[in-house]
């Protein structure tokens, strides 16, 4: 497959299946010979992205070096490039350490392969669709899934009904990132539902200490934000019922029971926080959405449905 190229920051993405155990080859200096990589893991060898890392980089000639389990460790400064295996979490933590090294990153989990981190540095990034994914992932990797077709491609919204192929519409996803990101329109992205959904989460929290699941409180802002926009007549009526059909499909929740003042409030002390505008990505039809700059005191009703 061909790759899939950032033109800032200097990131090159390869999806293929099986593409760990010939991650050696593809890390081979030009013109041969091996590489001395700081190894960053959360995970056991014996799982099955390390495993299958570790003995391709052996073949090649290649060699890894690990960092002392302790608090303040001591980086070495002999490696020529940085390798980093986990979920986005860990590859995140990662890339403060990189500094000017090249790195690698390895997205173990599916929602990291959709929103891994990137770093300064040039990268390669590695996505390996063939790795096994837990329940608790799949629902997190299927609301971005539904974000990115809700906000950017129609094409995959029925697909997401059936048997899809995880490592094309993981790749389809990371294009639409990439243009995202050159074109400087990420909010577009990271406010479509996240805003609501973790003022949601937060209201929960302070209320009774409830640790709302983000891949819940991810489907409840993106219903609640498109409530919104069928409020101030953005979208069109029908847009709403398929959203909600798709969430119940997998399991995902579309309402939640948290009052419109609990809402407001956690609302406006999250988006203030940065000293950002209260904006909000709304989907205008499938496959489209806009940023709006709103009022968080008209968030109401949009919850107990």
């Amino acid at each position: 497959m061909k790759p899939i190229r950032l033109k800032t920051p200097p990131c090159e993405i390869l999806v293929e299946r099986g593409i760990l155990k010939k991650a050696g080859s593809l890390l081979s200096p030009p013109g041969g010979g091996a590489r001395r990589f700081l190894w960053l893991c959360d995970l056991p060898d014996a799982d099955p992205a390390p495993a299958a890392l570790l003995a391709s980089l052996a073949r090649a000639g290649h060699t890894v070096v690990r960092i002392p389990d302790e608090e303040y460790p001591v980086y070495p400064a002999d490696v020529d490039a940085i390798i980093a295996v986990g979920d986005d979490a860990a590859l995140g933590a990662a890339l403060c350490f990189s500094n000017d090294l090249p790195y690698v990153l390895v997205p173990t989990t599916f929602y990291a392969q959709l929103d891994f981190p990137f770093g300064d540095a040039a990268g390669l990034v590695l996505c390996d669709p063939s790795l096994p994914v837990r329940d608790a992932d799949k629902r997190r990797g299927i609301v971005e899934l539904i974000r990115y077709a809700v906000g950017f491609d129609r094409t995959f919204f029925d697909l997401l009904y059936t048997d899809f192929d995880r490592g094309a519409l993981i790749r389809r996803c990371l294009s639409i990132r990439c243009d995202l990101l050159a074109a400087d329109k990420t909010d577009l992205f990271a406010r479509l539902g996240m805003p609501i959904g973790l003022a949601v989460s937060a209201a929960l929290e302070k209320r009774d200490g409830s640790d709302f699941d983000q891949a819940d409180a991810l489907a409840v802002g993106l219903a609640a934000a498109t409530r919104y926009a069928l409020r101030i007549g953005y979208c069109r009526r029908d847009f709403l019922s398929d959203l909600v059909g798709l969430l119940t499909y997998h399991g995902l929740p579309h309402s939640a029971l948290v009052t419109d003042r609990e809402l407001i409030s956690s609302f406006a002390d999250a988006s203030w926080a940065d000293g950002r505008t209260n904006l909000l990505s709304l989907p205008r039809r499938l496959g489209e959405c806009g940023l709006l700059e709103i009022d968080p005191e008209t968030l109401t009703g949009l919850l107990l449905s």
